[in-house]
């Protein structure tokens, strides 16, 4: 069987850290279109053709998108070097097994977190050869660890094939920034280690259509992440929101968080910006609702229709009294007003309302207290938080106060309306006593 198959110089490196002595986990990627799943199907399916009997794991977080995404390209691959299913391979979608004629396997594996069973037992009993986990940067440590601790274990003494862990990834600040991009950026990178830097360019098959797509389409954030294969987005002392725990807002873990209550927070405003109406349950966003070209009496008609709809109390409600949403007291009694520049109401280390419910939402955001259920606008959340950021400490009152909307919407091009319907949301935990007493830290102070 002869199979043609020509690497990128990038994709050869992976080839060549497979056969060398020492290297045993191996990062590739850094950018979308680098062509990293490809490599990894490639890399699986050259060793599963080469080594008869092997055993491969095939991971990712989520099964359904490993099957739909990394499977897809694994399928797309075979068809490209011309092996037919039944004659060279057999695909099982239900066992998740792909079986070669040479009896190698490939077997997929979830790796998402599940808080009944902390241990991954569920994969305690696996026996692979080497294995490879495609968009690892989904992926949580525990499950990494695992999944690597059941590597080198079928056949590896009679190939001389070492324990490897082959992982993608898009730039992301988890274990692969501490593991893998600031020891290769600070040239500490340990022996078994390799990082490949792979971006669009360095793949000769992407689309440049679609690059430009993606040019037009990103958030400014997304783009300098994955076109550009920026690692240290957020990376700054100023930011109150750092870019994982942003991502974190999206994902499910399924906990029980205990306060069921609904709440509604709005950031009102006429003419110009959009009216922004946040749906809560507990610290739960369940929906975003914008609004273009409001007038008074359409604002308080949507408000008691959400009201209505969410079985919300009007005392349950919060909205920007500054301005034009003034005059909503006498429609909701009871509701919180909120005056942006009045005095902070737990800490008064704050210059204003304002920047103390900012930093009360960044707090239980990085505790992973507050998510978000709602599917639309997840790109204008991640872009709104990233700019909200606090001035430099070196007035003569040291009062901590974020840096002028004006500058906000420089960056933006627009107000961070969503992002600050979402502070609104959080005089619920300060005015009723829900708020948990922290010891906020401030680095670079």
């Amino acid at each position: 069987m002869t199979i043609e198959f020509k690497p990128s110089p990038k994709q050869n490196l992976i080839f060549d850290y497979f056969n060398d002595k020492y290297t045993t986990e191996i990062l590739y990627g850094g950018s979308v279109s680098s062509g990293k799943t490809y490599a990894l199907c490639a890399l699986l399916v050259m060793k599963c053709l080469q080594y008869p009997g092997i055993r491969v794991g095939l991971a990712r977080q989520r099964l359904t998108t490993l099957k739909r995404n990394t499977v897809s390209t694994l399928l797309k691959l075979l068809r490209d070097w011309q092996l037919s299913a039944d004659k060279h391979f057999k695909y099982n979608q239900q066992s998740g097994e792909l079986t070669f004629f040479n009896d190698s396997k490939i077997l997929l594996c979830e790796l998402a977190y599940n808080p009944s069973d902390p241990e991954y037992t569920r994969i305690g009993g696996l026996e692979i050869t080497f294995g490879a986990i495609d968009e690892a940067g989904e992926t949580h440590e525990k499950g990494k660890e695992i999944f690597q601790s059941r590597i080198g274990r079928w056949l590896n003494d009679k190939y001389d094939i070492k324990p490897l862990l082959f992982l993608t990834c898009n730039p992301t600040k988890n274990f692969l920034f501490r593991d893998f991009y600031m020891p290769q950026k600070e040239h500490k990178m340990p022996e078994h280690r390799k990082f490949i830097q792979a971006l669009p360019q360095d793949n000769p098959y992407v689309s440049q259509a679609y690059l430009d797509n993606l040019d037009r389409t990103l958030s400014h954030l997304e783009k300098r992440r994955l076109l550009y294969g920026d690692w240290e987005v957020h990376d700054d002392s100023e930011a109150l929101f750092a870019y994982e725990d942003i991502v974190y807002l999206y994902e499910d873990d399924s906990l029980d968080r205990g306060d069921k209550q609904m709440r509604l927070s709005c950031d009102i405003a006429f003419t110009l910006d959009e009216c922004v109406f946040v749906v809560w349950e507990g610290k739960t966003i369940v929906k975003i609702i914008k609004k273009d070209k409001m007038v008074k009496t359409t604002v308080v008609d949507t408000i008691k229709k959400i009201c209505d709809e969410y079985k919300i109390r009007y005392d349950h409600v919060a909205w920007d009294a500054d301005g034009v949403g003034l005059y909503l007291r006498e429609h909701f009694p009871g509701g919180k007003e909120i005056h942006n520049g009045s005095k902070p109401i737990k800490n008064d280390g704050y210059r204003n309302l304002k920047t103390e419910l900012f930093f009360t939402l960044s707090e239980k955001v990085k505790k992973g207290e507050v998510k978000i259920k709602e599917e639309n606008y997840s790109s204008e959340v991640m872009d709104q938080l990233s700019v909200i950021k606090h001035k430099p400490r070196h007035t003569g009152d040291n009062k901590i106060e974020l840096i002028p909307k004006a500058e906000m919407v420089r960056i933006l091009g627009h107000s961070p309306d969503i992002a600050d319907a979402m502070a609104y949301g959080m005089i619920f935990h300060l005015k009723s006593g829900v708020l948990e007493p922290t010891d906020i830290v401030f680095i670079g102070f």
